[in-house]
């Protein structure tokens, strides 16, 4: 793996080695008295359309949005996170209307970060790594901002969270939307260092909404004049740069067999739903969770999401006339504790050249 040197931050930071482009993925942080807007140092973000898990609407299109600017300050005692992106067309949901729908954003963080802890799931979360989402949308006579706790898709849970606001401008003659999330943080949250972050947005005039969107994986706020974690830094730098040979990677993946239940690029045999769709999936996850998710599926068992979109009509129907779900569509098995295993196989047994050149191949999918 190439390395070099980057000076991850600004004043009183230590310098740090790991894989050439992790940089691209930081936003510097900077300390303020009180929120100035031209302190924010822009950083862009790209942001995908999510391919995990779908939804049963043909008429529903990709957004045209291809990349946000994210800047952020700290008072030391609330964060600041601004976000702006262009959209030619100004969205909003009427009310009482079940096939228009608005624009919208929402900002995510783990709930537990820093030294030791791991990177929850891009998709709201999972079990062991939750999530809280602060979600603004475009609704008609309604100033719709929520808070959810969330541990993966179909699991959001609001919240009473008073310690926020989140807005959302758009400025017509531009065509450029600006949201401002303004959160409380505690002081031991700062002296991590880094803390990660990640962005979705909907683009109502193309039929977005739930999981039709397009979102960043994760992105690192660095916090001025604090000093991150080493092996933390290490831990979530891993895999950036060139690690390994993308086409060697492709046939790997496909001598050991993950087109019988994944879907990517060409390799488009297994059934939808089977399992996660991988076709952008190196567009919204970070390197580390790519090698993590081969190594060892069930550290992050993915919720299905709707899984009762596939019925089993070998079995007889309940009383009502419905069949039972077909489980060959559930992504995990559960014992008799409720403790859920992933249907995947542990890769860990894969050469580390072999499992870099897999993981080369996933970044590229995009």
């Amino acid at each position: 793996m190439k390395l070099k040197l980057f000076t991850l931050g600004l004043v009183g930071c230590v310098s740090l080695s790991f894989a050439d482009g992790f940089e691209e993925d930081v936003i510097n942080v900077k300390k303020t008295q009180k929120f100035n807007p031209s302190a924010l140092e822009f950083k862009k973000v790209k942001v995908y359309p999510q391919t995990s898990v779908s939804l049963n609407d043909k008429n529903t299109k990709d957004a045209q949005i291809p990349e946000l600017e994210v800047g952020s300050v700290t008072t030391g005692k609330e964060l600041y996170v601004v976000v702006k992106w262009k959209d030619y067309t100004h969205s909003v949901q009427p009310l009482f209307t079940t096939n228009r729908y608005g624009d919208g954003i929402s900002i995510q963080f783990p709930l537990s970060y820093g030294k030791g802890k791991t990177l929850p799931y891009i998709g709201m979360g999972n079990e062991k790594n939750l999530v809280v989402v602060y979600l603004k949308k475009n609704v008609e006579n309604r100033d719709y901002v929520k808070s959810f706790i969330s541990e993966g898709f179909g699991s959001l849970t609001e919240t009473s969270y008073k310690d926020f606001s989140l807005s959302l401008d758009y400025d017509k003659e531009k065509k450029e939307y600006t949201a401002v999330l303004k959160k409380a943080i505690k002081p031991t949250d700062l002296k991590t260092g880094i803390i990660p972050v990640s962005f979705a947005v909907w683009d109502g005039d193309n039929g977005n909404r739930d999981g039709v969107k397009n979102i960043s994986n994760w992105k690192f706020l660095k916090v001025e004049g604090v000093n991150p974690d080493k092996g933390y830094i290490s831990y979530l730098s891993w895999g950036y740069g060139k690690i390994g040979n993308p086409e060697r990677g492709r046939e790997l993946l496909i001598q050991n067999g993950c087109i019988g239940c994944h879907n990517f690029a060409d390799q488009k045999n297994a059934p939808e739903g089977l399992a996660p769709n991988l076709s952008r999936i190196g567009g919204y996850n970070n390197p580390v969770y790519l090698k993590e998710s081969i190594v060892n599926p069930s550290a992050v068992v993915i919720r299905n999401l709707n899984i009762n979109r596939h019925y089993d009509k070998s079995q007889a129907p309940d009383k009502n006339g419905a069949y039972p779900n077909n489980e060959m569509y559930s992504w995990y098995t559960k014992d008799n504790k409720g403790k859920k295993t992933s249907k995947m196989p542990p890769y860990n047994y894969l050469a580390e050249q072999d499992l870099n050149d897999m993981v080369e191949y996933l970044k590229s999918l995009r």
